[in-house]
């Protein structure tokens, strides 16, 4: 895998993390994540002015709260600019679409439309802000490819394309016309009816795309469009490869989503998922015997809440039994935000059920919290076959218990385990722990080691009745500058060049884990990561002499997208 830096790139239930402003070092510059399409066609769509053909959005941060000066720029021909009519639009600058830089999950995102000034070809999509210009991301216009439409209502034509889209909601009829390289965009208020496509599902996913030409569903700018499944799926797979799903409301008391065997090279971008009803061995997003997911920017929550307990085998996010090459970045996954006596147990899971132990396994950037068992659970992985890594993430209140009703569990922060001896190391670096194992007892902790695993630059931050390691997990740490504050215990053995002192984060309550700058002596401390450049937040790595410790790198001035933590109520679910 090629870390996000080069290439790709929640809100939270009861706060939105933002950027804080008092910071060490540079203001960082404007950098990009992800994108949701990277690959579209340079006609077909909907035509405003000369510009039309598909829209692609660029999520990432330090982007600018309004466009003013900045631009995008493909560098795949010259004239593929926004001073060029045919070029690149930037979608929403001012109205319903959010404008320049509006707040996706805690970082921001920018719309865009090209035209026929972009010739086919492939370049990179780059953000220029103040004169700096942002990391660039892959991108290759395509001459090919149909760009079609659903809209709600049931009157006027719908052939299916702009500006006739299809009617009454018709989803699975724009899904079955599509070919590969095709887009298919719900717009605002789109809410297929709860029948079945085929196998159990409301929209069934059969046909395949290609690298080079992906199929791709996505909510248009500015809209909401949703799935809602009842006792259904949401969306299965079967036979499919090379879909994306972008910008979707899912809701199923069954599964959201449920990628079935060889359904290969998935992506999943800033879908919002819930599963209140959800329940048996499942999740609210599954997947069996999969390669090469990509799980960028969505917000998985409220999973099994309707239920009057803790489901042990029900999770948020589970890859099961051979899933490997996964990567799970800028997500929020919060399964119980609101506390409820009804819960999933997991956060993510890896557990290969009845199968080969998993590898190739990236989970970063991202918020978990509010869960009653594990917040990152990697419980049967092979790191000898390919890296298996934690970075950059935010972790807090998990492991809160109280036990599932059909079972024991594991309540903690990061669990890791293999169903034998491996020589290679799970990689646990650059994270932040708070508050995990409420539930007490000694499968309770911030980490609970039984392979081989190694720590460097985590906070860990425990309250009185926690633990650092679970007492009942075996002593295989190994690793260096981490942070440990809280608690009375011992450092866990095996572990060197530990701190002890208080990390000074901004708010414990809030929460809002930042650290305080200056003063914190987490910044500087860390040991140096190779090809680790930026933190959660973006911003450059290293800001000072060294690393800093945890998911944060102290910087200077305040970020020139969202600004300060802002506390949110949280949306009961539909």
């Amino acid at each position: 895998m090629k870390r996000f830096q080069d290439f790709y790139i929640p809100l939270v239930a009861a706060t939105l993390f933002l950027c804080t402003g008092s910071a060490l070092g540079q203001a960082p510059p404007p950098r990009l994540f992800f994108t949701d399409l990277t690959s579209a066609p340079n006609s077909g769509g909907e035509s405003v002015g000369s510009t039309a053909g598909a829209y692609i959005t660029l999520y990432g941060n330090f982007l600018g709260s309004s466009q003013g000066s900045s631009s995008v720029a493909w560098s795949g021909a010259p004239n593929c600019n926004t001073s060029t009519a045919t070029g690149i639009r930037v979608v929403g600058a001012t109205g319903a679409y959010g404008g320049w830089g509006s707040p996706h999950r805690w970082y921001q995102k920018i719309i865009i439309q090209i035209g026929t000034g972009c010739t086919a070809g492939s370049g990179n999509l780059t953000v220029t802000v103040g004169g700096v210009q942002s990391n660039p991301l892959p991108f290759t216009v395509r001459a090919t490819g149909t760009v079609r439409c659903v809209q709600a209502g049931t009157s006027g034509t719908d052939t299916g394309t702009y500006p006739n889209c299809y009617r009454s909601s018709a989803v699975v009829t724009c899904k079955n016309a599509m070919a590969a390289g095709d887009i298919c965009y719900l717009l605002d208020g789109v809410s297929p009816p709860n029948v079945e496509d085929n196998y159990n599902a409301v929209v069934l996913l059969q046909a395949t795309g290609s690298a080079a030409a992906p199929r791709a569903i996505l909510a248009a700018p500015g809209a909401t469009a949703t799935i809602n499944a009842g006792s259904r799926f949401a969306i299965r797979t079967t036979g499919a490869s090379y879909w994306i799903i972008g910008g979707l409301t899912l809701i199923s008391d069954n599964e959201a989503v449920e990628l079935s065997p060889s359904n290969n090279n998935m992506t999943f971008v800033a879908n919002d998922m819930s599963c209140p009803g959800g329940s048996g061995q499942a999740a609210c997003w599954h997947s069996d015997t999969t390669a090469a997911t990509k799980f960028y920017g969505n917000y998985v929550h409220h999973v099994s809440t309707a239920l009057a307990s803790i489901d042990k085998y029900y999770h948020a996010v589970y890859f099961t039994t051979n899933s490997n090459g996964a990567d799970v970045g800028w997500n929020e996954v919060a399964p119980n935000p609101n506390g409820a006596a009804g819960s999933a147990c997991r956060a993510i899971q890896f557990y290969s059920t009845g199968g080969s132990d998993q590898y190739d396994l990236h989970v970063h950037d991202n918020f978990i919290h509010h869960t009653c068992c594990d917040g990152i659970n990697f419980a049967t992985v092979n790191p000898d076959a390919g890296v298996v890594e934690a970075y950059n993430n935010v972790v807090w209140h998990v492991g809160t218990g109280p036990d599932p009703s059909n079972g024991s569990s594991n309540y903690s922060c990061v669990l890791t385990g293999a169903s034998a001896t491996r020589t290679t190391p799970v990689e646990l670096y650059n994270n932040t722990f708070y508050d995990c194992g409420s539930r007490g007892g000694n499968d309770s902790g911030a980490i609970a080691p039984s392979t081989s695993t190694r720590m460097r630059n985590n906070i860990v931050y425990q309250v009185s009745g926690e633990h650092y390691k679970n007492p009942n997990a075996g002593g295989q740490l190994s690793g260096s500058n981490n942070a440990w504050f809280g608690l009375t215990e011992s450092v866990p053995a095996g572990l060197t060049a530990g701190l002890t002192a208080n990390p000074q984060f901004i708010n414990t309550s809030t929460p809002d884990f930042h650290l305080t700058n200056p003063g914190s002596s987490m910044i500087n401390a860390g040991a140096t990561i190779n090809g680790l450049l930026t933190d959660v937040d973006g911003a450059t790595r290293p800001q000072g002499a060294n690393y800093d410790v945890g998911a944060y790198e102290a910087h200077t001035g305040s970020p020139s997208g969202p600004a300060a933590p802002t506390l949110i109520s949280v949306v009961p679910i539909p």
